[in-house]
């Protein structure tokens, strides 16, 4: 009866108030505690539900559980064992809790409260324009509450992580099997592996491996947010199938093939979230004996009319190019396509709204020769538009009247493009 009665008599508002203040105090941010329950039985623990962390609720905890080690309660120094249950953790944490490890690994003072383990489940990391799985969490400290180990495993089974701390900092190994990459189009990791390395505020990712598509994507990167938020490194592309990740993209107007690829990118941003919107990237790459599905360049440019590009394809050898990325902005920058029925070649923008607007030309091979004709790129991803410009299909029609199709036709289409870009020159041209 006296352990069923004991708890209501301990005036736990007081001893809240008094806990909120020295974990605000060591962590630097706002703790709040809703409400907290002592039991005896079938053990003495404590509960603790309600907890937020930070000015803006970073981190909010919906319970712990404190459960003290029986035998080490008639000792000087005191063990617990914690349970958290569904944790929510922010981007926005991460300053005051990479900032927390880095004092406790660096500390060797003594303390009469020791956590033995940590167990976690239903922990969400909420991080801008990603969403990721619930993970449950098992941390187990050894004397001196130094990290031992630490398993964290995503609830669906695709993602593994496993740290181990070092004279440095911390190694942080991931493993994944089968796993949909958290992005607004959700690729799909058959096997990958990340190495990383965690020292003070910075994320050394030393390895990247992943299998996907029947090619590999390999790289490295740098995550460092000491003052401002700054990332940088690089990528490999090796023979990735582009039909199925493209098609996600867009289901009307895709591209087939094996891509290879290697470039940079880098961000700086003063927040973490501001991140993807800073990023500048460069990559060069080719694609093999692909197809551009929904866009069907020979019959564009033999009909030699305006017109939206729907339906059709196009098959190539070889497509070659470079990629810039400045934000959410994309240039593709000297494309070449070739075949043994057509040459192509031309510049690209895309817009932060996902405007098309760029030139190109398209050369076909007939039996009375050569045709070429200018191209002009516009409308959107969703609804691409690809047609003759204005001049060459003028010039295309007088060099046709004159000289007959074919040769007539190329030397028009060629002389009308050549009038425009004379035009352009001294700022009067149109497309």
């Amino acid at each position: 009866m006296l352990l069923l009665v004991l708890p209501f008599l301990i005036p736990k508002e007081k001893y809240l108030a008094e806990f909120e203040r020295e974990a605000t105090a060591l962590l630097g941010v706002p703790v709040d505690i809703e409400n907290a329950h002592i039991y005896f039985i079938p053990s003495p623990r404590l509960s603790v539900e309600g907890i937020a962390i930070g000015q803006s609720q970073d981190i909010t905890v919906q319970s712990v559980t404190v459960i003290p080690s029986l035998w080490s309660l008639f000792s000087s120094s005191r063990t617990f064992a914690l349970n958290v249950h569904q944790p929510i953790i922010k981007d926005s944490a991460m300053p005051f809790v990479s900032k927390l490890m880095a004092s406790k690994s660096n500390t060797s003072t003594h303390s009469s409260i020791e956590v033995s383990q940590v167990d976690i489940d239903g922990l969400t990391l909420i991080w801008p324009s990603v969403k990721l799985p619930m993970f449950d969490l098992q941390v187990v400290f050894s004397k001196g509450m130094q990290l031992s180990t630490a398993e964290a495993k995503s609830e669906d089974g695709q993602l593994e992580m496993n740290i181990q701390p070092n004279e440095a900092g911390y190694s942080i190994v991931v493993n994944m099997d089968d796993w949909l990459m958290p992005l607004s189009h959700p690729w799909r990791v058959n096997q990958g592996r990340i190495d990383m390395a965690l020292v003070n505020q910075t994320l050394d990712v030393s390895s990247m491996s992943l299998q996907m598509y029947g090619g590999t994507i390999n790289g490295h990167a740098k995550l460092d947010w000491q003052k401002n938020w700054q990332l940088n490194g690089q990528v490999e592309v090796k023979d990735l199938s582009l039909a199925t990740p493209t098609k996600m993209m867009n289901p009307n107007t895709y591209l087939g093939g094996s891509l290879v690829s290697k470039g940079k990118f880098s961000a700086n941003a003063k927040n973490a979230d501001q991140l993807l919107n800073q990023l500048r990237a460069d990559f060069v790459f080719t694609v093999n004996q692909g197809v551009l599905y929904g866009l069907d360049l020979v019959k564009v440019a033999s009909l030699l009319v305006k017109q939206s590009a729907k339906g059709g394809q196009t098959q190539f050898d070889t497509f070659t190019g470079e990629l810039a990325v400045s934000g959410k902005r994309y240039h593709l920058k000297r494309m070449q396509v070739s075949s043994g029925l057509i040459s192509a070649k031309g510049d690209v923008q895309i817009s932060e709204q996902e405007k098309l607007d760029g030139a190109g030309e398209v050369e076909i091979k007939q039996s009375v020769g050569l045709v070429s004709v200018p191209l002009i790129v516009s409308g959107t991803l969703d609804k691409p538009l690809v047609y003759p410009s204005k001049a060459a299909l003028a010039g295309a029609a007088v060099g046709t009247a004159i000289l007959g199709p074919g040769l007539g036709t190329s030397l028009g289409s060629k002389a009308g493009s050549a009038v425009s870009g004379l035009k352009d020159l001294f700022g009067g041209g149109e497309k």
